[in-house]
């Protein structure tokens, strides 16, 4: 009788949480349905605060889905609010969440979209590093790469990034065989 009662309450304790998630998961389906005015400013804002919350509320998993309706988010607010400063911050944002997706030529037209509005901006020198990074170790184009990683090095000479701008033209097309020969040459000549 004793397993047989605790039979019950073990089978109630696991529908009772099985309702508990999705009650959950209809509140957030919900949230997202009803979702932000996207006609407004505020709620392109929101929808943006919305996804980055989501996307990151489990953060040991990369939400493929939320990642994409952030992007969506970011998108349409760069569209339509350009003139506001953090629209820039957007535009870098969204640019390193298409490298995350694996859509490179997308990531270079919002990184070239900030470069383009504001060449000065606090993210502008890493935004034209990441770029000359993408089209050389993802499209695989070295020359374009060599030159744009000049150009990076030219344009912000106190970046922080331009040493590894150094070093990425040097190794640019090199096969991993060959970068490791040249780093044992190195040793032997020191």
């Amino acid at each position: 009788m004793k397993s047989y009662f605790y039979s019950i309450v073990l089978v109630a304790f696991i529908y009772s949480v099985g309702c508990t998630s999705k009650n959950t998961e209809i509140k957030t389906e919900k949230q997202e349905v009803e979702g932000n005015d996207l006609n407004t400013y505020q709620g392109r804002l929101n929808e943006i605060d919305l996804y980055t919350k989501l996307m990151f509320d489990d953060s040991l998993n990369f939400n493929k889905l939320y990642a994409e309706k952030l992007l969506n988010a970011y998108d349409l607010f760069i569209k339509n609010d350009s003139y506001y400063n953090i629209s820039k911050d957007y535009m870098f944002k969204a640019g390193e969440l298409c490298r995350a997706l694996d859509k490179p030529h997308d990531a270079i037209k919002y990184f070239n979209l900030l470069l383009e509005k504001d060449p000065k901006h606090k993210l502008a020198g890493t935004a034209l590093f990441y770029k000359a990074m993408i089209i050389g170790d993802y499209l695989q184009e070295n020359e374009l790469a060599i030159e744009t990683y000049k150009e990076f090095i030219q344009k912000y000479p106190n970046h922080e990034l331009v040493e590894s701008a150094k070093a990425s033209i040097e190794l640019q097309g090199k096969t991993m065989e060959e970068i490791i020969k040249g780093f044992k040459e190195k040793e032997k000549n020191v």
